[in-house]
């Protein structure tokens, strides 16, 4: 559905119509007897057509410094337009009087403002401010002036402390950020196989590295039979006996040392810290133990 459109026609003075008559007060003015000839009126009739209500007109009064304009559809005069005006016009010649429909018109001064004041993004406090700031006393002046100071010196504090904890998340993420550079190891960007892109004592240290010979063993040398037992004992995890299922006596070295140290993070990664506190204490009685034995043989 198209939106109607509404637009305002200029009213021409035909001579075979009556001319219209019109009720005007002006709200900020006083029409002077001697003046009124100065006064150049206009009227605009709406294009709407509406039987069941009057239609919508505007009267436009200008003067040689200003524009008054009012118009019968404002909400403030819905009271009076609603109602049915009439005057009665006196006819010196014939000495008779004549009534005319009237419409009833408050006129108020057109005023061309570069700044809207009803727009205004300043509150009610502000704008009061402003004005005790033009046309206050001294004391008043002062007062708003060292507030306006301590707010402005609390604001600076406010965003100098933004800013510090601005840099302190950053320097925060850049050490993040370095730490965790520090955790992967260095990679080898001319490696031509999978192998070569980590060194394995970037990963696992050399002395750790050294000591898995005789466990790794265990998985080289592992039969049918005994992965069965390591299934039913559920020693490793599932990842080591499905690998040692495939690969079976298909295995070298590094490779058995790796599962190893697989096997030795994921039970540490298990272990919760009352395990380890125990096995700690455990570890330190058996070392006090042979001290003893020994201080004992010597």
């Amino acid at each position: 559905m198209a939106k109607s459109e509404t637009k305002l026609l200029l009213q021409s003075n035909n001579k075979n119509l009556l001319p219209p008559v019109f009720l005007a007060e002006f709200s900020n003015a006083d029409l002077k007897f001697k003046k009124r000839h100065s006064l150049q009126f206009q009227s605009y009739r709406s294009s709407e057509k509406n039987a069941l209500s009057n239609p919508k007109k505007m009267l436009v009064a200008s003067t040689d410094k200003l524009q008054y304009v009012g118009s019968n559809f404002e909400s403030e005069m819905s009271k009076v337009t609603s109602s049915l005006l009439k005057v009665g016009v006196y006819n010196r010649r014939t000495r008779q009087f004549k009534l005319h429909d009237a419409d009833f018109f408050h006129l108020k001064p057109l005023l061309k403002c570069r700044v809207d004041v009803n727009n205004s993004q300043k509150s009610w406090s502000e704008k009061t401010q402003d004005l005790a700031l033009t046309f206050g006393s001294k004391n008043r002046k002062r007062v708003i002036s060292s507030r306006l100071k301590y707010e402005s010196a609390a604001n600076d504090t406010i965003s100098h402390d933004k800013v510090q904890s601005s840099i302190s998340s950053e320097t925060t993420i850049t050490e993040e950020n370095k730490e965790e550079c520090q955790i992967i190891p260095p990679q080898n960007k001319n490696a031509n196989r999978v192998d070569e892109i980590y060194n394995i004592y970037d990963v696992i240290p050399k002395g750790d590295y050294d000591c898995l010979d005789t466990e790794a063993k265990i998985f080289m040398n592992v039969t049918r039979e005994n992965l069965q037992l390591l299934r039913n004992d559920a020693k490793y995890c599932e990842f080591i006996l499905h690998f040692l299922e495939v690969r079976f006596q298909n295995l070298s070295l590094h490779t058995a040392k790796l599962l190893c140290y697989l096997n030795y993070m994921t039970v540490l990664i298990k272990t919760t810290y009352k395990e380890l506190k125990r096995k700690e204490d455990i570890l330190f009685s058996s070392l006090s133990d042979k001290l003893i034995i020994l201080a004992c043989k010597e």
